[in-house]
């Protein structure tokens, strides 16, 4: 990632200061959304500056320059608008003292000419709290907040002893683990494996850290499913955008409400005749319902928070506790009768770049689990072996039509050095 060094603002004098500040208060009284908007869109800015002309002739006279300057002065974030204009950008972070900029291989801190003030923070945090209408002051001292692609979260400095503190999440329609680019994350047999397994419905739980890449796992399986097979997604926050990235599919897309749950949506999900409901992230009692829809024969992929592949059950099952009294030897055996897959992500820093590499897949089996694949990374290596599936699922895969043939029994190295 690049990180170009230059003059952010146009040429200031252009306008007096209280006729600025005076245009700005009423843009964003009328326009918040719009202004968060002009971020990434430039039809967006382009919006903006027929409402400054329109609206504040007064000030700008009909020059072009007057009108450009107050947009950008309005809308403009200055370094961080710059750094979200890079398409390999998935994170910024104000940790009260420095700039924190991850992409999709790299993390590192913002070491540029411009200085980066606490006062620039909540300027930027400001805008997106007025844009989705919701308070930053000391009094209301965290916001959490979604607007289109970007999600927001921020502290105060009322609570937070160094200084102000701002998370961005940036998601983007696109698919970042690819055809292309999956020999980075696990050996290519395995892009056929899962493409595989999802032909013949497989109901797969994604585990892994945080930041570990699981939604971009979900979103290359979704790719692998036909238009036929109607998808239901599900998701607390807009960030999989894959109505966007597979119009040719068909997709309904929904995202919980402060009154309206997961569990809510899978129980309507049900009424809408999918053959798929995808979970973007399971966390709590809405696990139950999820295992309810597999029994029912309902498709599922989902994401959890695991330490390992073989830990998803277990998980599975005190997430379902939260909100139901459920006799756990029955929910377990239900789990490994019907969920086929668990797949486990990890993420290391390796050399200044950051790796995310399949880790493990197991297969679920009643009696006793089975290890597909298994990866590891030492010092700069993956060693990788391959084990084979259980009879019963490679009758699946006959009856599917899939047609894979793993190197089981066999053990591989790749050296990145």
């Amino acid at each position: 990632m690049v990180l170009k060094k230059k003059n952010i603002l146009p040429q200031k004098g252009l306008i007096d200061s209280k006729v600025l500040e005076s245009i700005q208060d009423s843009l964003i009284q009328s326009h918040a959304e719009l202004i968060v908007k002009g971020l990434l869109d430039p039809k967006a800015r382009q919006e903006l500056k027929y409402y400054v002309a329109k609206d504040h002739g007064y000030a700008v006279k009909g020059n072009e320059e007057i009108v450009e300057y107050i947009v950008q002065e309005t809308v403009g974030t200055g370094v961080i608008e710059e750094i979200i204009k890079d398409e390999t950008v998935t994170d910024i972070g104000y940790n009260g003292t420095d700039l924190i900029i991850e992409s999709n291989d790299i993390k590192k801190k913002y070491t540029g000419d411009i200085e980066i003030t606490d006062d620039y923070i909540v300027r930027i945090i400001q805008k997106f709290a007025n844009a989705v209408g919701k308070d930053f002051t000391p009094k209301q001292p965290i916001l959490d907040a979604v607007f289109e692609n970007i999600r927001v979260n921020a502290v105060n400095k009322s609570i937070s002893p160094y200084g102000t503190t701002m998370s961005l999440r940036i998601s983007r329609p696109k698919l970042v683990l690819n055809e292309k680019t999956f020999n980075t994350f696990a050996p290519g047999f395995m892009y056929d494996f899962f493409k595989a397994v999802v032909q013949a419905k497989s109901n797969i739980v994604i585990g892994g850290e945080t930041g570990t890449g699981k939604t971009e796992l979900q979103k290359l399986l979704i790719s692998f499913i036909p238009f036929e097979q109607k998808i239901t997604m599900i998701e607390d926050v807009q960030e999989s955008h894959i109505k966007e990235m597979f119009p040719e599919k068909d997709i309904i897309s929904w995202v919980t409400s402060g009154g309206v749950t997961y569990t809510n949506l899978i129980a309507a999900a049900l009424r809408n005749n999918p053959r798929w409901i995808m979970i973007s992230e399971t966390r709590g009692e809405e696990a139950y319902e999820m295992i309810q829809a597999v029994l029912s024969g309902h498709k599922i992929i989902t994401t959890v928070h695991s330490i390992n592949a073989r830990a998803i059950p277990k998980r599975l099952i005190n997430m379902a506790k939260i909100g139901y009294s459920v006799s756990e030897d029955s929910l377990q055996e239900d789990i490994r009768r019907n969920f086929d897959f668990g797949v486990q992500i990890k993420r290391i820093n390796y050399e200044g770049k950051v790796i995310r590499y399949l880790s493990e897949v197991v297969e679920f089996n009643e009696k006793k689990d089975n290890t597909v694949f298994e990866q590891r990374f030492i010092d700069g290596t993956f060693y990788y072996k391959v084990g084979d599936l259980s009879d019963e699922y490679k009758d699946r895969f006959l009856e599917s039509g899939a047609c894979i043939t793993l190197p089981s029994g066999k053990e591989f190295t790749k050296s990145l050095k």
